[in-house]
């Protein structure tokens, strides 16, 4: 399975939900799942941000090597799921079958972009991030038939 989450800059968002999940997998025993990062309007070539480096370390979050990617239309078609922070991100790549927000598979609400803000404003971000992607487990779990 294929997954990419989805933000604006791929410097905050989508590459902290992306480390989330790859931990959370890795900590569940999950195999079978490669997780990717996107953005819409992405500076390509970014690394992620510092705040983002710095939430994620703070929660003891490995961070893989990164470098800001721009969403591609045939990379929807090839991933299984493609999970956006907000609705306009889901509206920016189209209303297809496997493009959801976050907040359609876990009910968390969108993600707000910390972008420009603070340390804390970045914390809470990840903990944001952290709550719906722990939500999101189950989900897939049940889609690669995994005990639940």
């Amino acid at each position: 399975m294929k997954l990419i989450f989805v933000c604006s800059g791929n410097t905050c968002r989508s590459p902290m939900a992306e480390c989330v999940l790859e931990y959370l997998l890795k900590k569940e025993g999950i195999k079978g799942i490669e997780v990717e990062s996107r953005g819409v309007v992405a500076n390509v070539g970014a690394p992620i941000s510092e705040n983002a480096r710095k939430a994620l370390t703070e929660k003891n979050i490995p961070i893989k090597k990164h470098k800001a990617t721009q969403m591609k239309t045939e990379e929807i078609f090839s991933a299984d799921l493609v999970i956006c922070m907000t609705e306009r991100h889901k509206m920016r790549l189209g209303r297809l079958p496997r493009v959801f927000t976050l907040h359609q598979l876990t009910g968390c609400g969108d993600i707000v972009d910390p972008y420009g803000g603070d340390e804390e404003v970045y914390r809470k971000c990840l903990d944001e991030i952290i709550a719906a992607v722990t939500k999101l487990i189950p989900i897939l779990k049940r889609q690669l038939a995994l005990p639940q």
